[in-house]
């Protein structure tokens, strides 16, 4: 019989790391309103301190905990975490590139366009041409300063969409679009950058009239001279 190799057992803060994940999303561990003990912990998972110590370092890396000398063990409010750090370090260590990193920026930004139209607020709006202000006021600005106005308009429309998964995925990841569009914009013309603010406007423009359709459109026209660039990036790595 053909060998079959050996199970590695899984070391044991891991999981402690998945246990504590799972009670609280069972809701057995409350969020910052309380603090816990290292003893409480222990007693409660049936672990020694040594052990309990590294699941609590991962924990913290990954942004699940917070630990204070003085005041304990708390649990983080997802709502307090405006992204997932760990996953921009795997994309970064997986060399992740352009044309993948634009491929995933488009079938966000797309969706939510269309999204936007329908959930939009006036304040979204009022956000929104703000950002096209500010835009037009620097069409002559260093790359640094216009890109970022665009980058920020973008996640405008992803807020405006109300879907709040995406939002920290784009927040995330935003390191890494504000560098591709960077690298794009070195390229671009003042004249470039007025069309691309033109295009910020048609997109407000169908938001605006609460047309999912046009507004989807709208951004996958403005996307598309970037998703050229992003695609002759090959196998380039997008770093942060």
């Amino acid at each position: 019989m053909e060998n079959i190799p050996a199970i590695k057992k899984e070391k044991a803060y891991l999981r402690i790391v998945d246990v504590i994940i799972r009670l609280i999303a069972e809701g057995k561990v409350e969020y910052q309103d309380r603090f816990y003990t290292e003893q409480e912990l222990m007693t409660m998972l049936g672990v020694s301190r040594p052990t309990l110590r590294e699941a609590l370092r991962v924990l913290e890396f990954l942004g699940v905990t917070t630990v204070s000398p003085r005041n304990g063990i708390s649990i983080r409010k997802p709502s307090d975490q405006e992204g997932y750090l760990p996953l921009l370090y795997i994309l970064a260590f997986e060399k992740t590139t352009g044309r993948e990193l634009f491929e995933l920026r488009q079938a966000l930004q797309l969706e939510m366009a269309a999204l936007a139209a329908r959930s939009r607020t006036e304040e979204d709006l009022r956000a929104l041409c703000d950002l096209m202000e500010a835009m037009e006021g620097q069409l002559e600005a260093d790359d640094d300063v216009f890109y970022t106005l665009d980058h920020r308009f973008h996640q405008r429309i992803v807020e405006a969409a109300g879907n709040h998964l995406v939002l920290k995925l784009m927040n995330t990841i935003g390191p890494m679009l504000q560098n591709q569009l960077l690298r794009h914009g070195k390229k671009e013309t003042t004249k470039q950058r007025r069309a691309t603010l033109e295009e910020h406007r048609c997109i407000v423009a169908q938001i605006t009239a609460g047309d999912s359709a046009a507004a989807r459109d709208a951004m996958e026209r403005h996307l598309a001279d970037s998703g050229r660039d992003a695609r002759l990036e090959g196998s380039f790595p997008v770093m942060y």
